[in-house]
C-alpha cells in the first residue's frame, strides 16, 4: 500500500546564491588575521562549505558555514549560510546561525526572517510566530513579501499554523488579509480562509478582489450558490474571470466549467488559461483525441507550450510510443516542467532495462543548490522502489540521510519505502519517530494514522491522529483520504463513503480513488464503486494502487487508451 500523506512541499528551490569566488573576494578583506590561531579561518571555511556541497554532503557544508559566519560577521555570508543550512534541511544549524547573526547585527530582518524559517522547518510554531511577530513590528519587510519568503522555504501548511493565531496590527490591513485568505486556501482551512475576505472587506478590500478568495473557498466547502455567486463578483479583478469554471471544476460539475471555459477562449484576458484548464480537464477525463487537439493548438503559446509537451508526451508514453513521448519531454528541459519530464523519461528508460542511464537522468548537476541535490536523490530511489529494487533504495536514502542527517523530508522518504517493501514495523517506528519530534506537522500525524490504519494495526489511536491532522486542515484531500479509510477499516463503510468522494472530487488521485472504489463497493454500492474507479483510470491510470485494487474487485475495468496518434505539430523547442 502506498502511504498517504500532505501535498505539500517540505523543500523549496532557490536561485543559485552568490558563487564561491565571489563570496571569497567579498569576504577576504574581512577575513581572521593569522595572528589569530584560536579564531576560525572563516574564508577556509566557506572554501570548504562549498566543496562539501559540490559532494551532496549538506551537514558538513551546514557546519562549516556555521563556523565561517560565526567568525567572519557579517550578513552577507550569514544570509548564505542561513540559506545552505534551510535547503539541506539542517534547521537546527540554521536556528544557531540566524541567533549568531542576530547578536551581530540586531534587528536585522534578513535574520529574523531566517530564523522564523528555520523554527517552522523543526514546526517549533509558538517560537516562530514570536520572531515572526517582531518581523511585521520591525517594518523592514512588507507583509505581503515576508509570508511569500516563508512560504516559498518551508511551505503553505507550517506557514498557516504559524498565522492562525498571530494577532498583529499589520496583518489587520485589506492587503494583508487578502495574503492570509490566499494562504489559507493553500494550506486547506476553507473556512478560514471565508473568515479573512471578510476581514478583508471590512478593512477596505474591494468586493471582487475578495470574492476571489470566496468563491474557491465556498467551492471547496461545496457550497454551489455562494460560491457561483462570489466568481461572478470576482469577475472584475485580473484572474477573476476564470472564477466561475474553476468553482464548478472544484464542486465537480465538469460539463458547466468546461461550457464556461469554451465561453472563455476567445477572451483576450483569459483565454489563454481558458484553453490550459479544458486541455488538462481533457487529459483527466481520459479523453485523449481532444486533449491532443487541444494540446497541438497550444503548442505556439509561450505560456501554454510547456504544458501542452507534456501532455503530448504523456499521451505518446500511454499509447507505447517512448521514442516520441521522450523527445517531447526532452525538450521541458529548463521549464517548470523539467522535474516531472525527468521522472517519465528515468521510468521509460528503467522499463526499457537501462537501468543506470534512468537513475542519471535524475541526477541533478553539480552546481544545483543542496535541496535540488536532495530532491533528485529522493526522485531516484523512489524510482529504485516502484521498479522492485526495494533495498538499493532504502541504502540510497539512508546514504542521503549520513549527508543531511536529521533532514525531516529524508526521514519522511525513508518511512515510505520501508512501508513499500513490507518492512511495516520499522517503518512506523520511523513515523513514530518522526511524530515525537514534530508533534504538531499534521503531514507526519496523518502518515502515522494511514500506515497504522492500512495495516489494521492501533486503529482506535490511528483514527485520533488522522482527526488531529485535519482539525488543522480540514479540507485538506490526502487527510479525507486518511479519514475515509480508516473508518472502513472500522467497518465503518457506510459512513466512510462522504469524506472520501469529497476527496476525490477536491484531488482526482488514483490512490483515493481506489480507497473511494472499495469502500463503495464493501457498503453494497456496485455499480457506484465501478464508476467511481473508471473515474480514477481516466484521471491517474498509471496509479499502481488504483490497479491492484481494481484487478481485485472489478478485472474487467481497465484504463482508457489513446487512439493512434494524429499527425504530429512540429515542434523543436517551447
Amino acid at each position: 500500500m502506498i502511504m498517504r500523506v500532505c501535498h505539500r512541499p517540505w523543500i523549496h528551490a532557490r536561485r543559485r546564491a552568490v558563487a564561491i569566488a565571489a563570496l571569497a573576494a567579498v569576504l577576504a578583506p574581512l577575513a581572521v588575521p593569522a595572528a589569530a590561531p584560536a579564531r576560525v579561518d572563516g574564508n577556509a571555511a566557506v572554501n570548504s562549505a562549498e566543496q562539501a556541497l559540490m559532494r551532496g554532503d549538506c551537514g558538513v557544508a551546514s557546519r562549516l558555514y556555521q563556523q565561517a559566519s560565526q567568525a567572519l560577521e557579517q550578513p552577507e555570508l550569514a544570509e548564505r549560510a542561513s540559506a545552505v543550512s534551510l535547503a539541506c534541511g539542517q534547521y537546527a544549524i540554521a536556528h544557531a546561525i540566524a541567533e549568531s547573526w542576530l547578536q551581530f547585527s540586531p534587528r536585522d530582518t534578513g535574520a529574523m526572517l531566517a530564523l522564523t524559517q528555520a523554527e517552522l522547518g523543526n514546526y517549533q510554531i509558538a517560537e516562530a510566530r514570536r520572531h515572526f511577530r517582531d518581523l511585521l513590528a520591525d517594518g523592514g519587510k512588507k507583509v505581503a513579501e515576508s509570508i511569500d519568503a516563508v512560504v516559498q522555504r518551508v511551505g503553505s501548511e507550517p506557514t498557516l499554523a504559524m498565522l492562525r493565531e498571530l494577532d498583529a496590527a499589520p496583518l489587520r490591513g485589506a492587503d494583508a488579509q487578502l495574503e492570509l485568505g490566499a494562504l489559507a486556501l493553500d494550506g486547506w482551512d476553507a473556512a478560514l480562509a471565508l473568515r479573512y475576505a471578510q476581514g478583508a472587506r471590512s478593512a477596505g478590500a474591494s468586493v471582487p478582489a475578495a470574492a476571489l478568495i470566496t468563491a474557491r473557498a465556498e467551492a471547496i466547502l461545496g457550497n454551489a450558490a455562494g460560491a457561483e455567486a462570489a466568481a461572478k463578483q470576482a469577475a472584475a479583478v485580473p484572474g477573476g474571470r476564470l472564477a466561475l469554471a474553476q468553482s464548478l471544476l472544484v464542486l465537480g460539475d465538469d460539463s458547466a466549467a468546461q461550457h464556461e471555459l469554451e465561453r472563455l477562449r476567445s477572451d483576450p484576458e483569459a483565454g489563454g488559461a481558458a484553453a490550459r484548464l479544458l486541455a488538462q480537464a481533457a487529459m483527466e477525463s481520459a479523453d485523449y483525441a481532444v486533449a491532443e487537439q487541444r494540446c497541438q493548438a497550444l503548442i505556439n503559446d509561450p505560456n501554454s507550450a510547456p504544458l501542452a509537451v507534456f501532455y503530448l508526451g504523456l499521451i505518446a508514453e500511454r499509447r507505447g510510443d517512448d521514442a516520441v513521448a521522450m523527445r517531447d519531454y526532452s525538450l521541458l528541459a529548463g521549464s517548470g516542467f523539467e522535474p516531472q519530464a525527468r521522472r517519465r523519461v528515468a521510468a521509460i528508460l528503467y522499463k526499457q532495462g537501462e537501468r543506470d542511464a534512468a537513475v542519471r537522468v535524475l541526477n541533478a548537476a553539480r552546481d544545483a543548490e543542496p535541496d535540488e541535490r536532495i530532491r533528485s536523490e529522493l526522485a531516484a530511489a523512489d524510482l529504485l522502489s516502484v521498479s522492485g529494487a526495494a533495498d538499493e533504495a532504502i541504502s540510497r536514502i539512508d546514504s542521503a540521510l549520513k549527508r543531511s542527517p536529521g533532514n525531516p523530508e529524508i526521514a519522511y522518504q525513508r518511512a515510505v519505502l520501508l512501508e513499500r517493501a513490507g518492512r511495516v514495523d520499522a517503518a512506523i517506528a520511523q513515523l513514530e519517530s518522526l511524530h515525537r519530534a514534530r508533534p504538531l506537522d499534521a503531514g507526519v500525524t496523518n502518515a502515522l494514522g494511514y500506515t497504522l490504519a492500512d495495516h489494521k494495526r492501533e486503529l482506535p489511536r490511528a483514527e485520533q491522529l488522522i482527526r488531529a491532522a485535519l482539525a488543522t486542515q480540514p479540507d485538506n484531500p490526502a487527510l479525507l483520504d486518511s479519514l475515509g479509510w480508516v473508518l472502513h477499516r472500522r467497518g465503518q463503510s457506510a459512513a466512510a463513503v462522504a469524506p472520501l468522494a469529497r476527496a476525490f472530487r477536491l484531488l482526482h488521485d488514483g490512490d483515493i480513488g481506489a480507497h473511494w472504489g472499495e469502500v463503495l463497493w464493501t457498503a453494497g454500492q456496485k455499480a457506484e464503486a465501478r464508476a467511481a474507479w473508471q473515474r480514477a483510470l481516466a484521471a491517474d491510470p498509471d496509479n499502481v494502487l488504483l490497479g491492484k485494487t481494481v484487478s481485485r474487485f472489478a478485472p474487467t475495468l481497465k484504463a482508457p487508451k489513446p487512439p493512434p496518434a494524429l499527425e504530429p505539430a512540429p515542434r523543436t523547442s517551447i
